[in-house]
């Protein structure tokens, strides 16, 4: 099989209930969070299942507790610790040492925290279009994150242009675990090294990542949802590192 993008989204938290954006503020996951990552991972993860801890190369996390804590509670084949690698620019991030050496690493990055929203941090989209309407911004039309920028938040260029940076060490990552054409762009297919790689984040940023993937504008990802749990999958078509592509639907072990 070709290599998989498994893209999860955090557990629900009290913000995301109501519907605020929460993107810099820290807010845990609830009882009833924690109850439906536990359920994503007994219905998605595992061997013969959709998310094959055996196959995964490397796994991403934002810095935020919410997508640490699901990643954790998610066990992808790490079991009894979580080994959580810093990556520069996660600040206030502890790192947890590794026990076992050879054991599966959490790579903790800023590159897949979620989407700034600067001023708009806890608003509900009622309240950021009513704030807009107040300052003469409503321009005719209704606020969108994907076409406007946030206020002392993100801009999408900016946004776009750190996801690139992280889809680009991702090919490296399955291109070094391809040794089987070499000078190619195809992926291995019957290479036995993992090749498969999980991102766990938030709502809006995995939106954004599926449309850089397959190097589209982020004004384009006005209509790309994924629930609190929620996993989108991603992949090449041909195996080939030069077509990547958003994966409809797949049958677990495939």
């Amino acid at each position: 099989m070709s290599s998989r993008i498994y893209l999860v989204r955090h557990g629900a938290t009290e913000w995301s209930k109501n519907g605020k954006h929460t993107s810099t503020s820290d807010i845990p996951l609830t009882a009833a969070g924690e109850k439906e990552v536990l359920e994503t991972r007994d219905a998605f993860v595992g061997p013969g299942k959709l998310i094959d801890p055996d196959k995964i190369a490397r796994i991403y996390c934002s810095p935020r507790g919410r997508a640490r804590r699901t990643a954790e509670l998610l066990n992808l084949g790490i079991h009894e610790h979580q080994h959580f690698q810093l990556r520069e620019g996660a600040d206030g991030i502890t790192t947890t040492e590794k026990d076992d050496p050879s054991a599966k690493t959490i790579h903790v990055t800023p590159l897949i925290q979620e989407w700034d929203y600067g001023d708009y941090e806890g608003l509900t989209i009622e309240e950021v279009h009513k704030l807009r309407k107040q300052k003469g911004q409503h321009n005719g039309r209704n606020w969108s994150i994907w076409k406007d920028s946030c206020p002392g938040g993100e801009t999408p260029q900016q946004v776009s242009d750190r996801l690139d940076e992280l889809i680009k060490e991702i090919k490296s990552v399955i291109a070094g675990k391809s040794a089987e054409y070499p000078g190619d762009t195809r992926i291995a297919h019957h290479a036995t090294a993992p090749k498969d790689i999980v991102c766990v984040a938030h709502g809006h940023i995995l939106a954004a990542f599926a449309i850089r993937w397959v190097d589209q504008p982020l004004k384009n990802g006005t209509r790309l949802l994924n629930e609190p749990c929620g996993v989108a999958v991603l992949g090449f078509e041909h195996d080939d590192l030069e077509e990547p592509a958003i994966i409809m639907g797949q049958r677990p072990g495939h």
